[in-house]
């Protein structure tokens, strides 16, 4: 009983072995899956093609060349696309203090780490005699619709970026206007209420024109049944008169058959 019991429990022990290495290995696999290499296009520096067919493109993301100000005595100038001036250099994606050489887009390095949400990063090599190794921008989806640009640290001699925002480089991402006004509080529309006032006063006052001229006409001027209305005479024929006028506008120049020839 004893033998049997043992290896019942060197079998178990086996496959919780098995089983925890297959989670292991799985993790693994897992994690080195979520870093993708992606080649850059030949005609454009801000679009890469990664190796899952993702397709990141940047070119449209910021107005470029993009200044980014890290203190009053501290400025990048981000131009990935076509590159700009950085003293006696051309070409250069990324200067500090339009005179220092922090890297270029020949030299970039595009490595996708996540798909949702979409994260990603360019890795621009400063290159021989610099000061720095490289600068790289780490590009985060988030909720937010503004695209916001931001200069974390200086890491091992690596410049180091973030670029957050809605779109940060997905293809045919487009941004949501505000579903309310930018201070935070829906705008009322004052044609409304200003047309209710109106209607209102319009009513109160013929209420009162009708009501005041009853009185009027019957303790003033002794008016009795009918005549009690103030300006009987003209709002009795009212309908005839809106109808005739009707009649002119729709049809202005026709002969009515009611009129006897001259």
């Amino acid at each position: 009983m004893r033998i049997r019991s043992g290896r019942i429990i060197t079998g178990i022990i086996f496959k919780m072995s098995s089983i925890v290495l297959l989670i292991v290995c799985a993790f693994a696999a897992g994690v080195s899956a979520n870093n993708v290499d992606c080649t850059l296009d030949q005609d454009n520096g801000c679009k890469a093609t990664c190796d899952d067919r993702t397709v990141l493109d940047i070119s449209s993301l910021l107005s470029y060349p993009y200044k980014i100000i890290v203190d009053d005595s501290k400025y990048f100038t981000y131009s990935p696309c076509n590159g700009l001036e950085c003293g006696a250099l051309s070409g250069i994606t990324v200067c500090l203090n339009s005179q220092d050489n922090c890297g270029s887009t020949d030299s970039s390095t595009w490595t996708l780490t996540n798909n949702n949400p979409l994260t990603f990063t360019v890795e621009y090599s400063c290159g021989i005699g610099t000061e720095c190794t490289s600068s790289v921008f780490t590009f985060m989806q988030n909720d937010d619709n503004e695209t916001k640009v931001t200069y974390a640290e200086l890491h091992n001699d690596a410049y180091q970026f973030q670029v957050t925002g809605k779109c940060v480089g997905q293809m045919d991402c487009v941004e949501e206007p505000p579903s309310q006004p930018s201070d935070g509080h829906k705008k009322e529309s004052v044609i409304g209420p200003a047309g209710l006032v109106l209607t209102i006063l319009f009513f109160v006052a013929l209420l009162i024109y009708f009501i005041a001229g009853a009185l009027v006409m019957k303790y003033h001027k002794g008016a009795t049944g009918k005549e009690l209305i103030p300006n009987y005479l003209f709002w009795s024929e009212l309908p005839f008169l809106v109808k005739d006028g009707c009649l002119f506008v729709i049809f202005p120049c026709r002969k009515r058959k009611g009129y006897e020839a001259i």
